[in-house]
């Protein structure tokens, strides 16, 4: 993994906060996206998942929208980011985890697509109560632009009876930069990935919360990420085995639980990653910015 670390910086800034949220204050984050600039930012939140990705050109997508307890965490992080509108949410898995807030989000930020697995899109749709939304289903090989340049692949739906079923992973490429987004973590699932596709990626989104039942270590050889991201479900700590193998693989690893929101500014040759972490005892925040190319 070749990377060259050109600054990092660690401030802590006292600010003057913009907006006040249930007298709660606040803070601001601008990341001064220009037009072909590209942006996936991993939300802190106590339970669950919500990535949002943000175009320079002012496109907004959020990907899962957290727990139903982690609402307010969700306001606070997305006005932190001044998003007032989204154009479209995508449902990587159909766990309370990634769709406690998906009527909420719909509701306050005039969603105009929903994205979901095809497998499972009736009982979204049901359980949502999305008949009068655009509801898209996506099955496996299915390619999309949904903003311009950034491309999408679905490489893998779960179409078994289980729990997770309708769980999905996802390809993100813009320019040079490559996401796998897993939304399940199986042994199985991995290997017929392994052996399917190219999966070399910058970033990778553990599945599952980092849980034991994925994130093998062939997985990882093969994958070869410059970056982890691992989000938080309550009451279930990272997988002990999980993290061992990330370090020993020499990964940056961005657990949300520990350092908070993470930013991943995406230019065509290089990225930046900022972590943002409210401290409102102290009414500031900490912003760590890193170049990689």
């Amino acid at each position: 993994m070749q990377k060259i670390v050109a600054i990092i910086l660690l401030i802590l800034i006292a600010l003057t906060p913009a907006t006040v949220l249930a007298d709660k204050e606040i803070v601001e984050v601008d990341l001064n996206l220009e037009e072909q600039d590209l942006a996936y930012t991993f939300f802190d939140l106590p339970n669950g998942e919500a990535t949002l990705i943000q175009s320079g050109k002012g496109q907004n997508i959020l990907i899962g929208t957290g727990s139903l307890e982690s609402q307010e965490e969700l306001e606070e992080r997305l006005k932190m980011y001044h998003v007032e509108f989204i154009d479209t949410v995508i449902i990587t898995n159909a766990t309370g985890e990634y769709t406690g807030n998906l009527q909420w989000i719909i509701n306050n930020f005039g969603v105009e697509t929903i994205i979901v697995p095809e497998i499972i899109k009736e009982q979204m749709v049901s359980i949502h109560h999305l008949y009068d939304k655009n509801v898209i289903g996506w099955k496996k090989g299915d390619k999309n632009e949904l903003i311009p340049f950034l491309k999408t692949e679905v490489i893998y739906v779960e179409e078994r009876d289980v729990s997770q079923q309708g769980a999905l992973v996802i390809l993100f490429s813009y320019g040079k930069q490559t996401l796998l987004y897993m939304g399940i973590a199986d042994f199985e699932v991995e290997k017929e990935l392994i052996n399917s596709y190219a999966l070399k990626s910058t970033i990778l989104k553990v599945a599952d919360f980092g849980s034991e039942k994925g994130t093998t270590q062939p997985f990882l050889d093969e994958v070869d990420p410059q970056v982890a991201i691992l989000f938080k479900r309550s009451g279930m700590p990272v997988s002990e085995i999980v993290l061992e193998r990330l370090q020993e693989t020499w990964i940056d690893i961005y657990q949300t639980n520990r350092l908070g929101t993470v930013s991943i500014k995406c230019h065509n040759d290089d990225y930046e990653i900022l972590t943002v972490r409210p401290h409102e005892e102290e009414n500031s925040f900490g912003l760590a910015n890193h170049i990689f190319k």
